[in-house]
């Protein structure tokens, strides 16, 4: 019983070991000939998970966009914090609430540290191409404490020919 103990706890010691990783590894969300997307998270002690099909600059349709995450903190108040930048230039910055005590908006709204949230649903970014370039898209998820919830570095290429 004791060597059963001391393999488990070695190896869960073993798993939370920062080791010789630094940042989380850039993910390929999608690439065709004319779109290329890729994310990466920016807490040192979360990854997420994300899935855009179908691989498009075409924002007028619906997309499916699946995220998966294990909050680090309580989800009851959500505020998003977003800020763009095209071709190396700002673009703008957008703080809105995502989750509000009196107004859930999501499933995952209420939920708690350590739980799995899974959103998976039909998302649509507007009624136009997005036009050609790079763009780098900061997303943080911030609670009522200003505590992050999630965060994602996310890099955009449209090779779209005009």
């Amino acid at each position: 019983m004791r060597m059963r103990i001391f393999a488990i706890s070695l190896t869960i010691s073993w798993l939370l070991w920062p080791g010789e990783m630094k940042e989380w590894p850039t993910h390929t969300i999608c690439k065709t000939k004319d779109f290329e997307a890729y994310y990466k998270s920016c807490d040192p002690l979360q990854d997420v998970g994300v899935s855009l099909i179908p691989c498009s600059t075409n924002l007028a349709k619906n997309m499916m966009a699946k995220i998966g995450v294990i909050l680090r903190q309580d989800a009851n108040v959500v505020n998003t914090n977003t800020k763009i930048y095209f071709n190396g230039a700002y673009l703008f910055h957008e703080e809105k609430p995502l989750c509000e005590k009196t107004a859930p908006k999501f499933s995952f709204c209420g939920k708690k540290k350590g739980e799995l949230v899974l959103y998976n649903h039909s998302v649509r970014f507007g009624s136009s191409i997005l036009p050609k370039g790079e763009y780098f898209i900061f997303l943080e998820l911030l609670n009522e404490n200003n505590y992050k919830v999630a965060c994602a570095n996310f890099t955009v290429y449209s090779h779209r020919l005009d």
